[in-house]
């Protein structure tokens, strides 16, 4: 049997050499793809409702999120699309395809291929319990790039009535660590390359919140050293992949919990800073937005503002004063000749770290870290 070589992506994702990964995937890990979620509502299908990684914010609420933001109308949607400079738009929940949410769903993929053409990609996942050949037709027609199934196995016909419809044909599935789930993901994939589909992606099994409880009841173990993933589920995703590779001529990619919640969300934190940044902000590597905050008597507050402007020469654009605080490059701040002012008028200084959002609904301080304490971890000063 022929040995199969595997791709470690910049990602933290694997696939088989020579066979790339499905489309959506490069958007994804390139941060350029927005994830619509429609809604938190679906049928709690017995096969995935249990590991179900839904937060109790969203599941079963009737509520539309672009990416971390409630939106109300496509305008929102498209607001947020050009604020990432997307290239690509997925659409999740909930259940996209439920009799509930199944027009809305071809209006969002009508709306954005109108508005953003042909090139820019969309898919959807679905459980496949209200798909039909009928929809797969409607899907088709609004312009629908990639259609990714999460389906129980007495569905597993149904992805056959998306084959032949110019979509990208897949599933994704979590890699469930336990010889059952294991068997269930041998005999899907074959079924899959039978029938002619594109590509499977396995998706490292999350430990999150919403599901702990039940991972824990079933004997699921967080690996040691991280926050999130499964014992065991990496291996078998890699294990299944090199069994299976040379038997199949189908895409299979792993994708790791480290590229979801790190890659994919930096690069998509990057995109997104790069259009919001003010003057007097630095983007991080991660994405977020650094800056300096002095606080302290308003008094004092408007005399160190006047020197910064006249004294010390600082440009007015690098400068933001509220009354309540002043905020300036942290490059700035951490001079010296900043240090003796603060000193002289009893004013506090911090190095803040935000995502980038202004909203404050979604905007969080991630680090606020006191300018001396921040001068010694980062060597600008001796211990």
């Amino acid at each position: 049997m022929k040995k199969v070589n595997l791709v470690k992506s910049d990602g933290e994702t694997y696939y088989i050499k020579g066979r790339s990964i499905p489309k959506g995937c490069k958007y994804c890990l390139k941060g350029s793809k927005l994830v619509l979620f429609l809604n938190g509502i679906c049928q709690k299908p017995y096969h995935c409702s249990w590991y179900c990684p839904i937060s109790e914010e969203r599941r079963g609420k009737n509520l539309t999120y672009a990416d971390e933001i409630e939106i109300n109308t496509k305008q929102e949607l498209l607001q947020e699309i050009y604020m990432i400079k997307a290239e690509g738009m997925s659409i999740t929940g909930g259940e996209p395809l439920s009799e509930l949410n199944f027009e809305k769903t071809i209006e969002y993929i009508k709306f954005i291929k109108v508005e953003k053409g042909k090139k820019f990609h969309i898919h959807l996942y679905t459980n496949g319990i209200d798909f039909n050949e009928a929809k797969a037709e409607a899907l088709s027609l609004a312009g629908l790039d990639e259609i990714r199934f999460h389906p129980a196995r007495e569905y597993w016909s149904r992805i056959e009535k998306a084959l032949n419809k110019q979509i990208s044909v897949g599933v994704e599935m979590p890699v469930i660590p336990n010889k059952e789930s294991e068997e269930h993901l041998e005999d899907l994939i074959l079924y899959l390359d039978k029938i002619g589909a594109d590509f499977i992606n396995l998706n490292e099994f999350e430990f999150c919140f919403p599901n702990s409880q039940a991972l824990k009841e079933r004997g699921f173990q967080l690996k040691k050293g991280s926050i999130a993933s499964v014992i065991n589920s990496r291996e078998t995703a890699l294990r299944l992949i090199r069994k299976l590779g040379s038997e199949v001529s189908i895409k299979m990619h792993f994708c790791s919990i480290k590229s979801k919640d790190y890659y994919q969300l930096k690069n998509r934190y990057l995109r997104r800073a790069k259009n919001i940044r003010l003057p007097y902000e630095v983007i991080t590597e991660e994405g977020l937005l650094v800056f300096a905050q002095v606080e302290g008597d308003k008094k004092e507050l408007d005399k160190i503002y006047n020197i910064l402007l006249s004294e010390l020469k600082i440009s007015e654009k690098l400068i933001s004063y509220n009354l309540k605080n002043i905020k300036i490059p942290f490059y700035i701040a951490i001079e010296n000749q900043i240090n003796v002012l603060l000193e002289k008028y009893q004013l506090e200084a911090f190095i803040i770290e935000i995502t980038p959002f202004r909203q404050s609904k979604y905007q969080q301080i991630t680090e606020k870290t006191p300018i001396n304490l921040f001068k010694k971890e980062h060597g600008y000063i001796n211990n």
